[in-house]
């Protein structure tokens, strides 16, 4: 199924360097989750705010996961 409005109601936000875009999808919230020239991952969530909690704690532990690979 096709989204009627897939980036009208998008926001963007950005943290640590990273870009999270958020929608909603449906019932839930989607979060993608990217940083330049790498995959971006995708987060679900019920609400909006659930949504950008999730994606926040994404990043840090990508952030940590860095830091101790140096």
């Amino acid at each position: 199924m096709t989204d009627p409005h897939p980036l009208a109601d998008a926001e963007l936000v950005e943290h640590s360097g990273y870009q999270i875009r958020l929608s909603p999808s449906g019932l839930e919230w989607m979060a993608v989750v990217a940083r330049p020239e790498q995959r971006p991952t995708l987060i679900m969530a019920s609400d909006r705010v659930a949504a950008l909690a999730k994606a926040y704690e994404c990043i840090d532990l990508q952030l940590a996961s860095d830091k101790n690979r140096e």
